[in-house]
């Protein structure tokens, strides 16, 4: 009958972290490089590097360290806090998954 919908992000005077933010530092956990992990996500290096920026001005912490170029190319990794964050945002979202989904099932089915 109904399909639950919903957004769930961080907030401090303006969209801090959410699964968008999530996504793409995990794709570059993955890949090891913020422009294959935009680019697997259909966003340009240009839009993802200054998400990036943004959140860490937000956060007031580093998400990525990077090394440009040269030979062998470049690479990103994610920094100790970026490392924590994501791992306590996971456990947060599936929390509030798991809970709105009880919830939406105590009404609606």
């Amino acid at each position: 009958m109904y399909n639950l919908r919903y957004k769930i992000w961080l907030d401090n005077d303006g969209k801090v972290f959410g699964q968008g933010p999530y996504e793409l530092l995990v794709k570059v956990k993955e890949k090891g490089s913020l422009s294959e992990a935009a680019k697997s996500m259909g966003m340009s290096y240009n839009k993802a590097f200054n998400l990036v920026k943004d959140i860490e001005g937000r956060l007031g912490f580093s998400l990525i360290k990077s090394k440009t170029g040269g030979v062998g190319g470049g690479f990103s990794l994610l920094t100790d806090d970026a490392e924590n964050l994501l791992q306590t945002y996971a456990k947060f979202y599936k929390e509030c998954e798991e809970a709105l989904n009880n919830i939406f099932n105590k009404y609606f089915t």
